[in-house]
């Protein structure tokens, strides 16, 4: 990310590169506690070295099957769990 423009930049020198979706598979929008809900071209989230993460909820869709999932980022390990459906983000204390 660019500091001064608080924009995404690739970054060769990190240990996780670039990667894209399956054919067929679709980001819906993502939701986070600050942002809301984004159905845009662009959502973050951050991942610092300590292993915390914002807390995110990636809504997708399998094209064609019209199948919804959510994978959900966790706050404190940073680890991603996959549903089925759409799990809408709790919003207690936000």
């Amino acid at each position: 990310m660019n500091d001064e423009t608080a924009e995404y930049e690739p970054n060769d020198s990190l240990p996780v590169k670039e990667t894209k979706l399956p054919e067929g598979l679709r980001i819906v929008d993502v939701e986070t506690p600050y942002k809301g809900r984004e159905a845009g071209e662009t959502a973050m989230t951050l991942f610092v070295p300590q292993g915390y993460a914002t807390p995110t909820w990636i809504h997708m869709e399998e094209e064609g099957e019209s199948r919804l999932y959510t994978l959900i980022v966790n706050p404190l390990t940073g680890r991603t769990e996959l549903k089925d459906g759409r799990v809408e983000m709790e919003r207690k204390g936000f």
